[in-house]
């Protein structure tokens, strides 16, 4: 079985950006807030995937295939 979450350094990782970046994306396009358990703060990989599917292409979307914490 895959990944099914990601802390903050594992998503910026993997997106290739950083926090400021990442609280913009939140505020202004929609993208995923995360999720709180305890005082840890996480992603859902499935909800990322499905946000970036419906970027432009240029964010990893529109058909393209999104692989995200794949690494064998």
């Amino acid at each position: 079985m895959g990944q099914i979450i990601m802390n903050k350094a594992q998503l910026l990782d993997e997106l290739g950006i950083v926090e400021n970046t990442l609280r913009a994306l939140i505020e202004q396009r929609g993208f995923p807030p995360p999720r709180k358990m305890g005082a840890k703060l996480f992603w859902l990989v499935a909800e990322v995937v499905e946000w970036l599917q419906g970027c432009p292409k240029a964010w990893g979307g529109n058909d393209a295939t999104v692989e995200i914490g794949e690494q064998g």
